[in-house]
């Protein structure tokens, strides 16, 4: 018998805490410290050049959101058999909680790079936040993916050599195609921002169709 939606939602906000616990924070933690390492060392004592701010802050995102993926590993999954909530309702809780601090330590990371900018420097948060809500949405959606075939750590393996082969991709298109313009508000950047948030919506979908429950 399938549980009512009220008492699944409820059964979600009990487990989001045991979860929490069970997650691996490793790869989440080694990338917030070589995020802050590299903030705290490029142009050390002298204020933080745009280009290079700009350059930092789409590496964090990247990074980000490859350590992310690594929180969908379920080391239980084989062993839970009919389990309280479905599998789609566990996976969605770990992307909650691990996007969620992804983008906290993003959000940090950018008023730190903030701060570290000459008075008046244009960059802007909404364009950047969309890049790594981009990413991250990759790194997740390619995690879930994998996971429906090869479970553990070698499909959050996989995710991070998909992610990095789409932003390489994306890297490598001609100038006309440019999508990482390298100076905040100018040549390409209104027309590349478009598309970045004309595309946000596809890797959560994504995501969404392969957290489904896995057919057995």
């Amino acid at each position: 018998m399938r549980t009512p939606a009220p008492a699944r939602w409820r059964s979600a906000v009990v487990l989001a805490g045991p979860l929490a616990r069970a997650i691996g924070w490793g790869p989440l933690a080694m990338v917030t410290a070589f995020v802050a390492a590299l903030l705290a060392l490029v142009e050390a004592g002298e204020p933080l050049g745009t280009g290079d701010a700009l350059l930092l802050m789409r590496v964090a995102g990247t990074l980000l959101g490859s350590a992310a993926a690594f929180a969908l590993v379920d080391a239980m999954s084989a062993q839970l058999g009919a389990a309280a909530l479905p599998r789609w309702v566990r996976q969605a809780l770990r992307c909650l909680l691990a996007g969620g601090v992804a983008v906290a330590v993003w959000l940090v990371a950018f008023r730190f790079a903030l701060s570290r900018l000459p008075e008046g420097a244009l960059f802007p948060v909404g364009d950047l936040l969309i890049e790594m809500g981009v990413c991250l949405g990759i790194g997740l959606a390619s995690a879930a993916t994998a996971l429906r075939y090869a479970p553990g750590r070698q499909a959050a393996m996989a995710a991070v050599v998909v992610q990095f082969a789409l932003v390489l991709a994306t890297i490598l298109l001609p100038d006309q195609f440019r999508l990482w313009p390298p100076t905040c508000g100018f040549g390409y950047w209104d027309q590349a921002h478009r598309f970045w948030l004309a595309v946000l919506p596809l890797p959560y979908l994504w995501l969404g169709l392969a957290c489904r429950d896995v057919r057995r």
